[in-house]
């Protein structure tokens, strides 16, 4: 049979310039002869494309005749156990077939094996011009006899004794799996006893990659069901280590690969990006999904609860890819969402509704039914991103596949569908259930139609947005379709399609592209294996940067040819080449040419430090302990504790640093759960989730700054007192209360005119009955210093439940008031609940009153409040008052010189941002004109909710029983123009018996609209909620003194944003933003918002913002943040960052010294009564003419208070010149700014 006249391929000419480099990227020009004179060929070699496959016509893909291809393959799923004794192992576990892509006989054309699940698979020879010749039993691969029968699912092209020839491993189920090792002549022989990988199981999948870095493969074979009257979870998988002298060694159990699955998927993603392949394993049903992080020393940890925020329920196929072009590959794992509220609704609606979340937690990591997207962020810690990029429900998917299809520069998805029957469809389960005998069970299956779905394919437009171009692109096919790959099939340098269906040959596509450049990387290894498998191959071209993985086996069941390919869009040179081998070496080329094919050959002889080889210890932590004073020494062995229980240590070069457990800050805030849907049927969220709280002030007036930290139900409220070498200790002198309810915000001010801060402590949650007493908020005041007691009668009598707490002398009459925004009426959601505004009487009278009725009568019922901030909207010295609320807009409230407030939403501009769930606020001047600017948080896109001016969210409150009793609360939402509900027919109907009447069959319910179900007379007399705006933005003033909302960047709605700060964090003078996110408050059938890990966002002075990387900033926050405040802990003028987390540690992030970087922090000495000058108005004047303004707040935020100080970064070109202070009481005054000093302080008589 021909083959190539040797392993590197026909005569390659060398193009361009080739450099080698170590780990930091010192490079050397040399003659590529000289370095390489014992090499045959050209580290770089190069042939021409063939020419594209002609014009393109109606679609991207041309699906191939059999006819011409000849690629005529039997898949007749023809085992009668399949329908009997084997019923279960064989939907469950053993559907698919897969198919495998490569050039097995060196001809420079990848053929194809196709796998049938009882006919024999069949092997076809790559001729030219898709035509293909089937060379099955040639080859040596054809199985006979009873063998034809036995079932099969996944193949991989692999070369398992690294001899330059792809070998062929095939997985069969209860029976051994089969290696056809290339003979080097066109056949094949099988010799999987003799090398110790004839597993005999219920094989899926084998997945090769080099986890030891010796240079050869080994190997993880992956199981699904045997048996499944014995062992309903699934069987184990089998890690097997490459020896080296031809044969495998079973190392499982000394690597630490543990546990039962039901298997559909495995995968190596290095996703700490250190150069040891890491292995992915996606599980069906009860076992959780596995990451297993590579030790480097043959063993493997579990890491997938600190690395990811949950996983698919039923994973299936999974692949990986850099999908946002950073650098840093992502990881895609599929489920069965459906793409429709009518599909939706017949099975999965129902199985959502009988999530418990207490359940996922027992193991480990939540599960939900739908697809996830894990974004690295090169921390350890992944976003998750799904419903942002719009893939979280891809119908009952199968094969994901990541590829630049149409070669423009970014990675699009293909996902295969289908399923043999609807097998989650509710009345169909019904049926069955319903059937006296197993056999009648079986035969009411089978006898329901086939779940026939269109496959699916998205086009990646960049910044995570994706849109459906299956039909366009010629990739709707229907039908069931399980394994896909993907090779250049006829040469043109565009990736070619292949993949499997249930009882019918495979389907061949054509790839039609005659757009946008592109080129195809062979990888010929020497020291690492011979096609460089664990590769990554970067480039750089003038539309940025592209970086590809090497894993052959990926998607479901297959392989695809084991080549690298990137589309170059308009770029017609690649600017820099880098390939990082499994060896450790490191090339890197220059000026390499676009639609060319070429070879590349790792050196025999590598004399640079390895490649990604950084700390020894598990990338799998939040946090570092970064560069501290020596008074912070003994804090360090416990922050090296905390690593080594999985917390992690310090980014290179980041901004911040994780100190918490140096501080003594390191506090865990424990929460009862509470069952608020018994309270309450169908409530959507929870509200006994809101805390810890957080406050920063001197309480004891030693010039430290101390930290409340806010009571949960389990853990009292804490005082903390910062020492003098940066420790914080418990104040014994506040002693709180735990009485089983939350606390909302909590304030430090001085409510009683002595100079002394209180501490006000309200409560919050959903615990207790309105009404109820412990809503009480209380007072607790200082006789001397660090010593609190409880202010009796301080407060008017009050039961709020609390969501908001702001503190400003709105009267001017030099003692500070409070506003209380009410979070919800217990029981009563979404009833506006009773605000309320209350005035400082003064010291005589030593309380407060409540004067909402008599100065803003409109505050009362204003509506959810999630957060409030005093500020001084139109600069006439006098605080107005912003409040966000849930189901309503952001609102502003005029202060009229302190006789009362008028409602300006409208007038200002506020109201065009449209009604949401608003979460927080926060203050600063973005765009550099003067006048504070806001940003708003809300829900973001990253949830499975849509709104719109057009099409909002919808939420009904009313007697939808008719029967005078409590009301009911039903969510609703847009498909198209029709308006469905979001729960199922069984959550519903047992909120509403009468729509179980009404629909006696699932199906029916699935397919009504909401007027049809409710009836549009009651969903007219209910009480209707709407939100129109998700999206967190920043409303920026405009010369006609009206906000205009722009949405922030889109990697900042990947999660609700809850603690929100605003300053000049990075020290070039301009505001930025830095919020913490996520919500663990939806309940189970929602499930959690937690794709976030915070953001920082830099300010460019003129209103718009630049994400930074999580690795760049340091700022990594997995888990349910809620506040955040700044504060100075080294009192080095820098402002650092302490963290809240509902259920977990604190976190405090410090920011880290740099070169030519200075900045001073500013705090007021104010009057009796308000000290620490609450409402003043600091403005930065720099040397270039450009100001930046700050005002002290005493609340903001989510349940905030931060330091009342405000910090300017004084960069060295551009110093600061001036500071000038507006007081709260309407007085200027002008300061010089003191060279060197990092902490200022400006008092106000002079």
């Amino acid at each position: 049979m021909p083959r190539r006249s040797s392993l590197f391929g026909p005569a390659l000419r060398p193009p361009g310039r080739f450099l080698a480099a170590g780990r930091h990227g010192a490079a050397l020009a040399f003659a590529t002869v000289a370095v390489f004179a014992a090499e045959p060929r050209s580290p770089l070699a190069e042939q021409p494309l063939a020419a594209r496959s002609g014009p393109r016509g109606a679609t991207l893909f041309v699906e191939m005749p059999s006819a011409h291809t000849g690629v005529v393959t039997e898949n007749r799923y023809a085992d009668p156990k399949m329908w009997g004794a084997r019923y279960h192992e064989f939907e469950i576990g053993e559907i698919g077939t897969g198919v495998a892509i490569g050039d097995y006989d060196g001809d420079g054309r990848p053929d194809l094996f196709v796998v049938s699940k009882t006919e024999s698979c069949r092997l076809f020879r790559n001729l030219g011009e898709f035509r293909f010749e089937d060379v099955t039993e040639r080859a040596g691969v054809a199985d006979k006899g009873a063998a034809a029968g036995v079932w099969k699912q996944g193949a991989t092209f692999v070369d398992v004794n690294n001899d330059g020839r792809l070998d062929l491993y095939l997985c069969r189920f209860d029976a051994s799996n089969r290696l056809y090792v290339n003979q080097g002549d066109g056949t094949f022989k099988e010799e999987a006893a003799a090398r110790g990988l004839d597993v005999r199981d219920s094989s899926v999948t084998g997945a090769f990659a080099d986890y030891d870095r010796d240079g050869r493969l080994d190997v993880l074979v992956q199981t699904n069901l045997l048996d499944a009257n014995a062992h309903i979870e699934g069987q184990a998988n089998y890690l097997f280590r490459n020896t080296g002298d031809g044969g495998f060694v079973n190392v499982t159990d000394h690597a630490g690969i543990s546990g039962n699955g039901q298997g559909h998927s495995a995968t190596w993603w290095d996703y700490d990006d250190d150069g040891w392949p890491d292995l992915y394993v996606g599980n069906d049903f009860l076992s959780p999904d596995k990451l297993y992080h590579n030790r480097r020393d043959g063993r493997f940890d579990d890491v997938i609860a600190t690395v990811v925020p949950h996983v698919p329920y039923s994973a299936m196929g999974s692949d990986l890819g850099d999908l946002n072009n950073d650098g840093l590959v992502d990881f895609m794992i599929t489920d069965m969402a459906a793409t429709t509220h009518e599909k939706d609704q017949r099975g999965m609606a129902d199985a959502r509704g009988r999530a418990r979340e207490e359940f996922n937690e027992t193991i480990g990591v939540l599960q939900y039914p739908r697809n996830a997207l894990f974004l690295n962020t090169g921390t350890g810690h992944c976003l998750e991103a799904a419903w942002l990029a719009d893939l979280a429900k891809t119908d009952w998917t199968w094969g994901p596949r990541l590829e630049d299809l149409d070669n423009d520069g970014w990675l699009d998805l293909f996902v295969t569908t289908g399923m043999h029957r609807e097998a989650t469809n509710v009345d169909l389960l019904t049926r069955q259930m319903n059937a006296e005998t197993a056999t009648e069970r079986l035969r009411v299956m089978r006898e329901s139609p086939v779940l026939a779905e269109r496959n699916l394919a998205y086009r990646n437009r960049g910044n995570l947005e994706f849109e459906t171009v299956g039909a366009a692109w010629g990739l709707d096919q229907k039908g069931v379709s399980f394994g896909a790959a993907f090779g250049d099939l006829d040469g043109d340098g565009d990736l070619d399609l292949v993949f499997g269906n249930y009882e019918k040959g495979v389907t061949v596509l054509r790839n039609d592209s005659d757009s946008g450049h592109r080129v195809i990387f062979e990888l010929r290894g020497t020291r690492s294996n011979r096609f460089g498998v664990g590769a990554k191959v970067e480039i750089v071209t003038g539309a940025g940067r592209q970086v590809r993985y090497l894993v052959i086996a990926r998607g479901v069941l297959s392989s695809s040819e084991p080549v690298v390919h990137f589309g170059l869009g308009e770029e017609v040179e690649i600017k820099e080449l880098t390939v990082r081998w499994p060896s450790g070496a490191v090339q890197r080329f220059e000026h390499v040419a676009a639609d060319r094919r070429y070879t590349i050959t790792e050196p025999e002889e590598w004399h640079g430090r390895p490649a990604r080889e950084p700390s020894s210890s598990a990338d799998t932590r939040v946090g570092n302990p970064g560069t501290v004073g020596p008074a912070l020494a003994a804090g360090r062995e416990e922050s090296k504790s905390r690593a080594a229980a999985g917390e992690r240590q310090p980014y290179e070069h980041s901004l911040f640093a994780e100190t918490s457990a140096a501080h003594g800050l390191a506090v865990v805030s424990r929460e009862e759960p509470v069952d608020e849907v018994a309270l309450q049927r169908l409530l959507p969220t929870r509200f006994n989730r809101r805390g810890p709280a957080l406050a920063v002030g001197d309480v004891n007036a030693d010039g430290i700054e101390d930290v409340v930290i806010g009571g949960t139900t389990q853990t009292a409220a804490q005082v903390r007192l910062g020492r003098s070498d940066g420790t914080y200790a418990v104040d014994p002198g506040a002693v709180l209360p735990v009485d089983g309810v939350n606390d909302g915000p909590v304030l430090l001010f001085d409510a009683m005119g002595d100079g002394r801060p209180a501490l006000l402590v309200t409560k919050g949650g959903n615990s207790l009955p309105a009404g109820a007493a412990e809503y009480q908020p209380k007072l607790y005041v200082q006789d001397e210093p660090g010593r609190f007691r409880l202010a009796a009668g301080a407060l008017p009598e009050l039961s709020l439940s609390v969501g908001a707490a702001a503190v400003a002398d709105f009267d001017r009459d030099g003692r500070l008031d409070v506003f209380l925004g009410a979070r919800v009426l217990p029981g009563l959601y979404p009833l506006a609940p009773q605000s309320a505004l209350l005035r400082n009487r003064g010291p005589a009278t030593a309380g407060f009153e409540d004067a909402t009725e008599l100065l803003a009568p409109a505050l009362r019922n204003v509506g959810l409040v999630t957060s409030a901030l005093w500020s001084d909207v139109d600069q006439d010295g006098w605080p107005d008052l912003l409040v966000a609320l849930e189901w309503g807009r952001v609102t502003c409230f005029h202060n009229e010189q302190g006789r009362g407030f008028s409602d300006w939403t409208e007038r200002a501009g506020f109201a065009a941002a449209g009604t949401g769930w608003w979460t927080s606020l926060a203050a600063a001047d973005f765009n550099g004109d003067g006048r504070m600017d806001y940003v708003a948080g809300n829900v973001g896109l990253n949830t499975q909710y849509r709104a719109s001016a057009a099409q909002p969210a919808l939420l009904f409150y009313g007697d939808f029983r008719r029967d005078g009793g409590e009301p009911q609360l039903i969510e609703a939402y847009y498909e198209g123009d029709k308006l469905y509900p979001w729960r199922s027919r069984r959550d519903l109907g047992a909120a509403i018996p009468s729509v179980l009447k009404r629909f006696p069959r699932n199906n029916a319910y699935a397919r009504a609209t909401l007027s049809e179900i409710l009836g549009e007379e009651k969903l007219a007399a209910a009480d209707k909620f709407m939100a129109t705006e998700l999206r967190s933005g920043v409303f920026l003033s405009q010369p006609d003194d009206t906000w205009r909302f722009t949405p922030l960047p889109r990697i900042a709605q990947i999660a609700p944003l809850q603690g929100m700060v605003a300053g000049d964090f990075d020290g070039d003078g301009q505001a930025d933003l830095y919020a913490v996110q996520n919500s663990y408050a939806p309940i189970a059938v929602v499930g959690r918002f937690d794709g976030g890990l915070s953001q920082l966002l830099r300010g460019d002075g003129r209103g718009g913002f630049e994400p930074v990387p999580p690795a760049q900033s340091g700022l990594v926050v997995p888990g349910d943040a809620k506040a955040l405040a700044v504060l100075d802990l080294g009192q080095d003028g820098w402002p650092d960052f302490l963290v809240t987390r509902n259920n977990a540690s604190t976190l405090v992030f410090e920011r880290q010294h740099e070169p030519g970087l200075r900045s001073v922090r500013v705090q007021l000495r104010g009057p009796a009564g308000n000290p620490t000058a609450i409402g003043a108005r600091l403005t930065a004047h720099y040397r270039d003419g450009h100001a930046q303004s700050v005002e002290l707040q005493a609340g903001s935020g989510h349940a905030s208070q931060s330091l009342a100080a405000a910090f300017f970064g004084d960069p060295t070109g551009n110093p600061l010149a001036r500071i000038s202070v507006r007081w709260p009481d309407g007085a200027t005054t002008q300061h010089d700014v003191p060279t060197g000093t990092p902490v200022i302080t400006l008092d106000a008589s002079r």
